[in-house]
């Protein structure tokens, strides 16, 4: 099994019937898992015949490797967190401020696309290359854009000397998924209802206190107690 480039088509590349049929399978797979929904049944959800399929996809397989490729997360990775994250223009930004915008634009991407990551946590067990693929192609791009923000503070004199700024990173992503497997996967929010943003601002709070530059911090008064 081989899974399709994760770069997003842009919308002019799009096939509109290619779309349909994704999005028919991505709602019938969530509702049925990817077992129980047939290649009929996704026509029939698309409003066209099932041979049709089979010009844009060979199986269900097929259509969900799509799906994983080109449906989740791809314009929060190539355009807004980058985006955010520009050295330049976060310079004169309190560094909590930046990590609480990125940690709520993170978690908002993630959770407007539940389906697909419960759809990829189903299937890691089988198919081991999804969960490769859907590690490599979202969560360590994003891993790796967000350390090289960290990198750089931390020249700036912002943050601490860190030992890895790939492990800081993924601690700070860390933080904001267990809002994902707690709140949402595994239903947390019917027993302890919490705002996404109340949960970011919590886990940057705590990031930022194990890892920012506590002599910067320090007033000249507490430096000359120290």
């Amino acid at each position: 099994m081989t899974l399709q480039n994760s770069t997003t088509p842009t919308p002019e590349g799009r096939n509109p019937r290619r779309e349909a049929i994704m999005d028919a399978a991505l709602r019938l797979f969530g509702a049925s898992g990817l077992d129980a929904t047939s290649v009929e049944a996704i026509a029939r959800d698309a409003g066209i015949g099932k041979g049709t399929i089979y010009l844009y996809f060979k199986s269900k397989d097929e259509i969900l490797d799509a799906i994983l490729a080109e449906r989740w997360p791809g314009p929060y990775l190539e355009h807004q967190l980058p985006e955010i994250l520009c050295t330049e223009a976060v310079t004169d930004v309190p560094l909590e401020e930046t990590l609480v915008r990125v940690g709520n634009m993170f978690l908002g991407a993630v959770e407007s696309n539940m389906v697909v990551l419960r759809l990829a946590m189903s299937e890691v067990n089988r198919f081991p290359d999804r969960a490769e693929h859907l590690f490599e192609h979202t969560f360590l791009r994003a891993n790796r854009i967000i350390a090289t923000f960290l990198e750089a503070q931390e020249k700036a004199g912002r943050l601490r000397p860190l030992e890895s700024p790939l492990i800081a990173a993924r601690c700070y992503q860390s933080l904001l998924m267990m809002y994902v497997m707690s709140q949402e996967m595994l239903r947390g929010k019917v027993f302890t209802p919490i705002e996404r943003e109340d949960w970011v601002r919590v886990a940057v709070d705590i990031f930022l206190r194990g890892i920012e530059n506590r002599i910067e911090s320090q007033t000249p008064e507490t430096r000359a107690l120290g």
